[in-house]
């Protein structure tokens, strides 16, 4: 998959840009603040229908500007798409592929794929479970609407059954009401949980391998997904302890409580590893995302990485770019000494997006 080119109108501090991307390495260099991070952001938005960044979507309106849109041109394996967001003032919000309209988030998800790392992504070992949740529905989602789907009644069950909770405080006539959503929290979780743990079985694999590599053997990672239950397990759980949940105002068992615990040499990362080996880990599963959309689309996604070189070391920094060398890479740089030979270098000043040879 090659995304071609991508353009901005009033996104983000973007005022207009189209910007041409070759099928290696591409690299966006320039100050801070001039729009790196916003490019990158944008194209990842056509991946995922949302931002690492904000769930805020006015924050993506130029300041001062009524509306602001993101397009790309994308090739995959069978024919050239255009796919393009547009967000307004008044909270609308429009996505099309090829100039139809998408009414679904699940059917734009996943028409474009890509594999975003950033600096923040550095700290998914260490961080708590939310973080490594969110490398889960984010992978998973490009490559499964009907995980897409599910996530999303997942998310409006909780919501709802959450909020009937707080209600049953003040009366507790509506406690058997509860039962109902419980149910269909239920259903959903086990759709969920076993496509995560699916997932985690797949990443490990390409994780052992991977890092296998950048250590020379020396280390052994492990990846256990600790929420794999189904649909059973979870209404007994959310039946059985509602009481409780009452006193806390809040669903206490589900999917949106899992994680993924990450070992190395039989110890828990987040706890015993070093912080290079966190790292290393963290490098690991980015990459073997990539490796897995391979597996199930038959092409690679397009690889964003903004301003990740620098937080690297000599070591995991030509690690990555020789394992990237044959794939489309788009990455943001403040270090122009340091651009890779043989790379397409685009510069950003004054806001315009320049091809430099």
């Amino acid at each position: 998959m090659i995304c071609q080119s991508a353009s901005y109108t009033d996104f983000r501090n973007i005022q207009s840009a189209d910007i041409r991307f070759c099928d290696g390495i591409n690299i966006i260099f320039g100050d801070n603040a001039v729009g790196k991070t916003s490019a990158i952001e944008g194209i990842y938005l056509c991946a995922l229908g949302r931002s690492h960044r904000t769930s805020k979507e006015k924050d993506f309106i130029r300041f001062g500007e009524e509306a602001a849109r993101v397009s790309i041109v994308y090739e995959d394996s069978t024919r050239q798409n255009e796919l393009a967001i547009a967000w307004s003032q008044r909270g609308r919000k429009q996505c099309a592929k090829n100039g139809v309209l998408i009414r679904k988030m699940s059917e734009f998800i996943g028409n474009f794929r890509a594999v975003l790392f950033t600096p923040e992504h550095l700290s998914i070992i260490k961080d708590g479970p939310a973080e490594r949740r969110g490398f889960l529905d984010n992978a998973i989602s490009q490559l499964d609407r009907v995980y897409v789907a599910s996530l999303q009644r997942y998310h409006t069950v909780l919501q709802q059954r959450n909020k009937l909770l707080q209600d049953c405080m003040k009366d507790p006539g509506l406690i058997p009401t509860v039962d109902i959503w419980s149910q269909q929290l239920a259903e959903e979780a086990a759709v969920i949980s076993k496509k995560r743990e699916e997932y985690v079985r797949s990443c490990e694999e390409y994780v052992k391998t991977i890092f296998h590599d950048m250590t020379s053997g020396r280390e052994i990672p492990e990846m256990v997904y600790t929420g794999a239950r189904d649909a059973a397990w979870f209404y007994s759980k959310l039946t059985e302890n509602v009481q409780r949940e009452i006193l806390y105002g809040s669903t206490l068992y589900g999917t949106h409580k899992d994680d993924v615990t990450v070992f190395i040499n039989g110890k828990e990362a987040r706890s015993f590893a070093s912080q290079g080996q966190q790292r290393s880990l963290s490098l690991a599963m980015k990459l073997a995302e990539g490796e897995i959309a391979k597996d199930l689309t038959g092409e690679y996604p397009v690889f964003l990485f903004d301003d990740v070189l620098s937080e690297l070391d000599d070591s995991r920094k030509e690690y990555v770019m020789q394992g990237l060398s044959h794939r489309q890479v788009i990455m943001t740089t403040c270090e122009t000494d340091v651009l890779p030979k043989n790379s397409y270098r685009i510069n950003v000043k004054d806001g315009i997006f320049r091809y430099v040879p």
